[in-house]
């Protein structure tokens, strides 16, 4: 959620032209809520096993997309 704040502090929601570097961090930003829903809705079916697993998938794909952004 402090990425999508983010992006309306550099002016995305004021319809100015955001980077591609700029859209990389929002892309991960929608795929780490995504990948947080997914948790809490295995969670929420008793998947405790899933959600971790889960879990531990989406911070090693995001360091890597972070990684990728920062090269």
């Amino acid at each position: 959620m402090r990425s999508i704040l983010e992006f309306f502090r550099i002016g995305g929601a004021t319809g100015t032209q955001l980077s591609a570097h700029q859209l990389l961090y929002i892309e991960g930003t929608l795929a780490a809520i995504t990948a947080a829903l997914v948790v809490l809705v295995l969670h929420a079916f008793g998947r405790h096993g899933w959600a971790t697993l889960f879990s531990l998938a989406t911070i090693v794909a995001l360091l890597a997309w972070k990684i990728a952004v920062i090269r």
